[in-house]
């Protein structure tokens, strides 16, 4: 929803801007109407209009800003686009009980890589989601072939991937996602059309047919009455 305010301005006298209502925190996560602190319009160094605000979320009472530009119209000023929020708070992503209890490093890794894409360090974010991988694939196969153990700890993801995984699925989705892993490491990256959001969403489906393949074991468990 498109909001008005009247602001401070350094090169005006106090003017009118409308932008997007900010419509929840980004610490809290609460959905809000926030209150307005203070405002100010300004230039930037290429001489383009700007518009800083201060809010004050009325769920946790703490103040955060937002930063707008792209000025499309003038009287009012309205501001299409907004450039950043701050500060941010970090949400890990939780798993499903059978992923934290197969593997806690997968989870413990898999949230800092998150944690480091949040803040923008997208040159080790993917490095970290590929380590994360590997994790939950060889801890899987452990679990399922414990007497590969050995081999599954000192053979490359890839060859585990395609000598133990028997689930022709996870072994499509689990491959593709160590291919799109191995290229955040190199430097120059062989998938210029793929990138971690593209990684992620491998991994989620690895991780969605590992909790399908326990939750049928559990249903085959189930004998009849």
């Amino acid at each position: 929803m498109k909001v008005e305010y009247t602001v401070e301005c350094d090169y005006l006298s106090p003017c009118r801007v409308i932008i997007d209502e900010e419509n929840e925190c980004p610490m809290c996560k609460h959905s809000l109407r926030p209150h307005n602190v203070y405002g100010i319009m300004y230039k930037n160094n290429l001489n383009e209009d700007m518009l800083c605000m201060i809010y004050l979320c009325t769920h946790c009472y703490k103040n955060f800003i937002c930063t707008y530009s792209d000025c499309i119209s003038c009287y009012p000023h309205t501001f299409n686009t907004r450039l950043s929020i701050a500060p941010s708070q970090f949400e890990q992503k939780d798993f499903d009980e059978h992923i934290n209890d197969l593997s806690p490093m997968f989870v413990k890794i898999y949230n800092q890589a998150l944690e480091a894409e949040h803040y923008n360090l997208d040159q080790i974010s993917g490095i970290g989601y590929r380590k994360a991988l590997e994790f939950l694939i060889k801890d899987f196969l452990k679990q399922e072939k414990p007497d590969e153990t050995i081999n599954i700890e000192k053979w490359a993801l890839g060859k585990c991937i395609n000598d133990l995984i028997d689930n022709d699925q996870l072994k499509t989705v689990a491959s593709r996602a160590t291919w799109l892993g191995n290229d955040q490491t190199h430097y120059i990256q062989k998938y210029n059309d793929k990138d971690i959001q593209d990684l992620k969403r491998l991994i989620k489906l690895s991780v969605n047919w590992i909790e399908m393949i326990y939750l049928t074991k559990e249903a085959e468990n189930i004998e009849k009455k």
